[in-house]
């Protein structure tokens, strides 16, 4: 029997007799338990704040680690109570993990009578006397901070634990490696730890035991994106004594085996980031390697946003993980964070055919960063629309795109691995409700993008268990991928691998990187294929949606009867121009049977005629051709003229203004239609100061063009600042997404 099971059995037998006294005591009582009952009642409620936290229990799911079994809080405590060492694995900056660690260690103390040792990565040996001294009540708190070096967020995370040591003069333990011998180390070599002498002997281990290579795969795994910068290890056999991570796991795990030597009778709480003891290695294998003896328990303390539906699966990590709600975080490079709901919308198209006898499969796509969920709409019903259940997602952040359209983009640097996780639950979320209640074959599903978004595809593909074919189209911004670490089939457990597969279509300058890319997702048994993209921009469009049909089941589309002949140049080269123009050509190429291409912005057509398009007034007289303003009651379109447009053709337009010809005043009661042009009576300025003057303040601004350029709308947006503040302006950068 080890000497914390021993001591435990002992505490157990004296809380079994209180308890058999307790009980007596309850009958004597019985008669006051109302009167009691309401008095708890009344002094919980005076001592609860409206910023208190919820009760630890509601916000907190233990399962066994092996198992996934539902585990009582109690029964955790009871059963860690029992191990000579407890290493708790934390996120370091989550509010409920140090709630949790708090709750375990005064868990502990209550079971094992105080004889508890709190050991913390957060200190380093070489202040531990500065931590005795404090704890002792030697020396006051600002002394202590001044010279232990605390971590940036002691006093929201790891104070309550300190304070609570030093109250009941409990022992508390420095044990990780001191940042002054690491740059020693640095500087001078590893023969530097021969040379210690006195004090300093006491902050470095005795000796540097080796961790597995199964270890260090996973090490390397989660920093593979910067391991080239960290250097690396040059030799696979390397044992990497005298890495920072090395150092860290043999110092605590030795400060861990020192603590008990030190505190017999005592068991020892550990206090270390959960990569340091989950699946056993680390830190617990330094200790078990110098007391192989002593009994060991683990826990993995993993911020999640709901707990409750949360399973545990693959290689077990911990002998218990205690999944705890998400809430708040403390300060974390500067800034502090709350965790609020996010919703992740999207829109749906569902062809007119699909019943529940004859589900339709299903296109995931996620467009390029500057687009809505409507423009990627809009363009795969064009296509295979009649076939297949669209789902567009909307980017999670909305902006003003440069031509003052609406847009958004997919993530930010910063914060890319956050949004990714976003974007993983939002596109299962998606797919399991459509799969769930349209018509659809949710088992015959394609996640597709392009740009940013094919960046975002692809991401998801890797971390996701969506069984898909995904399809990435010339990602752009993708570099950061590579920050998150593979899902390593060694680490999978008993799981059968997901069946999924990534294609990606990427341009000669790219190649090399997802080649590089798409070896290490080969080498974890992900199936990819890396795809030249078309240098032809008919043969793009070709190829995106046939592979599309081709991961969804269905026929290959026929390439148009007749080749060339027709093009589009392109008047900017704003994201959305780009999209109008390819959705023109579609629309154009279906018309006339013809291939027709959209050129680069700044080429010109050297041969092959070229596609128009009508803006003049007459060909807005059907009201479905003019953008309504957004709003839930309306609005006014102000289509602006161009300068050299003709008078009779501002006469026309000015025509399409009145009542009877209004076309937008046709469709609803609640929209109009008016006209500005560069100068004079209707000059913008002015057609503006009439609205306002007519209560009408919801305005949508369009120049008459196909797709203006950022310069021209923001030339727009300066001669109508004044109006910002007392009129709703929206902006629409031309007609050809009309």
């Amino acid at each position: 029997m080890s000497p914390g099971r021993g001591l435990y059995s002992q505490t157990l037998k004296m809380k079994s007799k209180a308890k058999s006294r307790w009980r007596t005591g309850l009958r004597i009582a019985v008669g006051m338990q109302l009167t009691l009952s309401v008095l708890s009642a009344q002094a919980s409620d005076d001592s609860e704040q409206p910023w208190s936290a919820p009760p630890l229990e509601r916000v907190v799911v233990v399962q066994d680690g092996r198992t996934g079994e539902t585990v009582e809080w109690s029964e955790l405590l009871d059963e860690l109570a029992f191990a000579d060492v407890v290493f708790l694995g934390e996120q370091h900056t989550d509010e409920s993990t140090h709630r949790v660690e708090l709750a375990v260690y005064e868990g502990l103390l209550e079971r094992r009578l105080g004889a508890v040792v709190l050991a913390m990565e957060m200190f380093e040996r070489d202040t531990q006397l500065l931590l005795d001294q404090y704890i002792a009540g030697e020396i006051d708190e600002p002394t202590f901070l001044e010279g232990a070096r605390p971590w940036s967020n002691y006093r929201t995370a790891y104070r309550p634990m300190v304070e609570r040591a030093r109250r009941d003069g409990g022992v508390v333990v420095a044990s990780n490696f001191p940042v002054t011998l690491r740059r020693r180390l640095a500087m001078e070599g590893a023969e530097v730890l021969e040379t210690l002498e006195g004090a300093e002997r006491a902050w470095a281990p005795l000796e540097l035991f080796p961790n597995t290579p199964r270890y260090w795969r996973w090490v390397d795994n989660a920093v593979r994106g910067h391991i080239g910068m960290m250097g690396g290890p040059k030799d696979p056999s390397d044992p990497r004594l005298t890495a920072t991570q090395s150092l860290w796991d043999n110092s605590m795990g030795e400060a861990c085996a020192i603590a008990l030597d030190k505190n017999p009778g005592s068991s020892v709480l550990h206090i270390n980031g959960g990569f340091h003891s989950s699946y056993w290695e680390g830190t617990t294998r330094q200790l078990l390697l110098r007391k192989p003896d002593v009994s060991v328990k683990t826990v993995d303390i993993v911020p999640v946003s709901n707990p409750a539906l949360i399973d545990t699966a693959g290689e077990p990590v911990a002998d218990y993980i205690v999944y705890a709600a998400r809430r708040a975080t403390d300060i974390d490079s500067g800034r502090y964070a709350v965790s609020v709901p996010r919703n992740v919308r999207y829109r749906i198209h569902l062809p007119d055919g699909a019943t529940d006898a004859a589900p339709v499969p299903l296109l995931i796509w996620l467009g390029e960063a500057g687009l809505t969920a409507s423009d990627g709409i809009e363009l795969w019903k064009e296509r295979i629309g009649d076939e297949v259940a669209i789902i567009a997602l909307e980017t999670p952040y909305r902006e003003i795109s440069e031509d003052l359209g609406d847009g958004g983009r997919w993530f930010w640097p910063d914060t890319f691995s956050a949004d990714i996780s976003t974007m993983i639950s939002g596109v299962e979320g998606a797919w399991s409700y459509v799969s769930r209640n349209m018509p659809v074959d949710g088992t015959r599903t394609v996640l597709a993008g392009e740009g940013t978004g094919a960046s975002v595809a692809a991401a998801v593909s890797m971390l996701s268990g969506l069984p898909i074919e995904t399809i990435a189209f010339a990602p752009r911004q993708y570099s950061k991928i590579k920050d998150f670490p593979l899902p390593l089939p060694e680490f999978r457990g008993d799981a059968d691998p997901v069946d999924k597969r990534l294609v990606v279509y990427a341009a000669e300058a790219d190649r090399e990187w997802w080649t590089t890319e798409l070896d290490e997702y080969t080498a974890i048994d992900l199936d990819n294929e890396l795809r030249e993209i078309a240098t032809n921009a008919w043969n793009q469009e070709y190829e995106a949606e046939n592979s599309i049909r081709t991961a969804a089941g269905l026929s290959k589309s026929g390439a148009p009867s007749s080749k060339g002949g027709r093009v589009m140049e392109l008047s900017s080269n704003t994201v959305r121009a780009r999209h109008w123009a390819r959705l023109a050509a579609l629309k154009k190429s279906r018309e006339l049977g013809v291939e027709v291409s959209v050129l680069p912005f700044g080429e010109r057509a050297e041969e092959g005629e070229g596609i128009a398009f009508d803006l003049d007034a007459s060909s807005f007289r059907e009201g479905n051709r003019l953008p309504k303003c957004p709003g839930d009651f309306g609005g006014t379109t102000v289509v602006v003229l161009p300068a050299d447009t003709s008078e009779d053709e501002v006469e026309a337009w000015v025509q399409l203004t009145e009542k009877e010809s209004d076309p937008l005043a046709a469709r609803s009661r609640f929209l109009r239609l008016r006209v500005a042009t560069a100068t004079g009576d209707l000059a913008l300025t002015n057609v503006l100061e009439k609205l306002l003057s007519e209560n009408r303040e919801n305005v949508l601004v369009v120049p008459v063009r196909f797709c203006a350029s950022g310069d021209e709308m923001r030339g727009l947006a300066r001669l109508a600042r004044e109006f910002e503040d007392t009129m709703t302006l929206h902006w629409l950068p031309g007609l050809g997404g009309n």
